[in-house]
């Protein structure tokens, strides 16, 4: 027994070394899982926590810029006001300290779209070889390779206005104006009154009758062309007819050989005259009427937690491809559940994302509508509340 005992001490130092390896393998395969699934783990029992997905606009940081800052006012303040000798310099190309782009943008980042500029060019057309894109889907997603400016058109008044409205860009497309998207929000999910988006936009120098060209994303949320899709929705209820959605994003461009800037166009000030119409917005009493296909493109955990009543199941990453809306062939699968003579109302808890389904839906010839879960839960008659200890709302109640 005692010749043994040395045998089984090693054999069982051996099985936990063996065991312990094990967990960091699985460990690290779990942490995989969730980084691909978008969202964050719940340290305390290893599931995927949806809570950790930052849904929609995204979280205002101290880093952040606050969406009252007024960029294009700011900027046109200072930009006009310098003396000739400054002038002279920004023709040159110096580097203009008064960018529009704000100044908070952490130096990890800058650096980045610094390594973004030099990356090795592509052709433009390599970036999007494999899409299928209709007549359709032109007229509402441009491709990178022919956006249009005000050198390159023949008349500079017809050219494209390029409107990135990302949040905290450092990296714009050459000519862009910049709005951030947070502008346009009185809180969270809650757009400003029409007026004063079309007061924001005419101050950026945009009217309702120039072709305007949509591009950005929101890190925070995610990435994609969420921000895009959801100020190009804003803008067609304003009445907005040229608006389009870059099919691509500023580093794609980079990517390609593009010429980029670190600051933001400024263009003088423009009368922006809404005709707003509610066609491609969905109201509460349409959801509940029974007479509309509804999609909760939010993720399969928050469906799970409570939904519209006859929802279907949609998430919004599964019309997306590599950030961009995917192909066409690709959408008539995912819609395949759908019928396309009877109206169509996508949601998620505020808009922004559920606004790529919906981008993509009117692409493909759907009659397709905007609508928030937010409103949804807001609605509700006193009957069909659940309301907790504290006084707020129990989303599954429903």
């Amino acid at each position: 027994m005692s010749k043994l005992r040395p045998i089984l001490i090693t054999m069982g130092v051996l099985c936990g070394t063996l065991l312990a390896a094990l967990v960091l393998i699985e460990s690290a395969s779990a942490g995989a899982e969730c980084a691909s699934l978008g969202g964050g783990c719940d340290d305390s029992n290893g599931g995927w926590d949806p809570m950790a997905k930052l849904d929609e606009i995204g979280n205002v940081t101290a880093t952040q810029q606050s969406a009252g800052t007024n960029w294009a006012k700011k900027s046109r303040e200072i930009r006009w006001g310098m003396n000739s000798s400054q002038g002279a310099e920004d023709e040159k190309g110096e580097e203009n300290e008064s960018a529009v782009a704000p100044d908070s943008v952490p130096q990890a980042e800058v650096e980045e779209a610094k390594d973004v500029q030099i990356a090795a060019p592509l052709k433009l057309k390599e970036l999007q070889i494999n899409m299928t894109r209709s007549l359709k889907a032109r007229e509402m997603l441009l491709p990178l390779d022919e956006v249009d400016d005000a050198d390159d058109a023949d008349d500079a008044d017809d050219a494209d206005i390029l409107l990135d409205v990302s949040e905290n860009s450092s990296l714009h497309i050459e000519g862009s104006i910049y709005i951030p998207y947070m502008e346009f929000f009185l809180q969270p999910g809650i757009l400003k009154q029409a007026d004063e988006v079309a007061s924001i936009l005419g101050e950026a120098g945009i009217s309702r009758e120039d072709s305007v060209v949509i591009y950005g994303e929101c890190l925070p949320c995610g990435g994609g062309p969420s921000v895009a899709t959801y100020v190009y929705w804003m803008m067609k209820s304003l009445g907005h007819e040229k608006a389009k959605v870059l099919d691509g994003t500023a580093e794609d461009w980079a990517t390609a050989g593009g010429a980029t800037s670190g600051s933001a166009e400024v263009l003088p000030r423009k009368e922006y005259i809404p005709l707003v119409n509610s066609n491609h917005t969905a109201t509460f009493d349409l959801g509940k009427s029974g007479q509309v296909q509804i999609i909760d493109a939010r993720t399969p955990p928050e469906f799970a937690m409570g939904t519209i009543p006859g929802s279907v199941s949609m998430p919004y990453e599964s019309v997306l491809a590599d950030k961009k809306i995917t192909g066409e062939d690709r959408l008539d699968m995912v819609f395949m559940v759908l019928n396309k003579n009877q109206p169509v109302v996508v949601f998620t808890n505020t808009g922004m994302k559920g606004s790529v389904v919906w981008f993509a839906l009117e692409m493909m010839g759907y009659d397709a509508r905007l609508y928030s879960y937010q409103d949804w839960m807001a609605n509700q008659q006193p009957d069909l509340r659940e309301v907790d200890g504290s006084g707020g709302l129990n989303e599954t109640a429903i």
